[in-house]
């Protein structure tokens, strides 16, 4: 309740001016803190999302309705797709062979591995401007330990949905949603910690 009234107290008691420069500094209250965090966290999800979905439908297809306009090639050894254009009411084809279940489900992974490094380089940038001081690594391990953690919590909550599924019987989209707020809890608390300084 405390991080809630001094939250209401540092905007209620300041103008516009104040707050906004003491943003910048970075001097505000924890709860104010942790908000900005979420803004920096919902423009990185956003950046995600919408790599994952432009990547699904024109680099590596993980949509039944596109169809592949150049052969497959090996990447670290998987099978990929390039090149794919939308075409109504078919299914992904090369010539006449429809790219199995399988081949999207291992697409829409390797969409989702490179959005997730886009969209932590977006969360690093807004974090660094908004949210937290640098200074206490050299730029580059502290980019390195941005990711790490990052990655850390990306991990926990792949297994922790299944999990709650299976143990509790939850919801798929309560699943997600508990995946998403405990993974934003995790990486606020390791960039905090570990990464920026306090």
């Amino acid at each position: 309740m405390s991080a809630i009234s001094e939250s209401i107290e540092f905007l209620t008691k300041n103008s516009v001016k104040t707050i906004v420069s003491r943003i910048r500094e970075r001097n505000v209250p924890g709860l104010i803190q942790f908000a900005l965090y979420s803004v920096c966290g919902t423009i990185a999800t956003v950046f995600f999302l919408g790599t994952v979905l432009v990547l699904s439908k024109t680099v590596f297809p993980a949509y039944p309705d596109l169809v592949v306009a150049k052969e497959p090639f090996k990447f670290l050894g998987f099978t990929l797709f390039w090149a794919a254009s939308t075409l109504g009411d078919h299914g992904i084809t090369i010539g006449n062979d429809a790219i199995s279940d399988g081949i999207r489900a291992q697409n829409l992974t390797v969409n989702s591995t490179i959005a997730f490094f886009l969209a932590n380089t977006v969360a690093y940038v807004t974090n660094i401007l908004l949210v937290f001081k640098q200074g206490r690594y050299h730029p580059v391990v502290e980019f390195f330990y941005f990711m790490f953690v990052s990655a850390i919590a990306f991990t926990i909550s792949l297994f922790a949905g299944p999990w709650l599924i299976k143990v509790f019987g939850l919801p798929t989209n309560v699943a997600i949603l508990t995946n998403m707020v405990t993974s934003m809890l995790l990486n606020f608390a390791g960039r905090k910690i570990f990464v920026f300084k306090s």
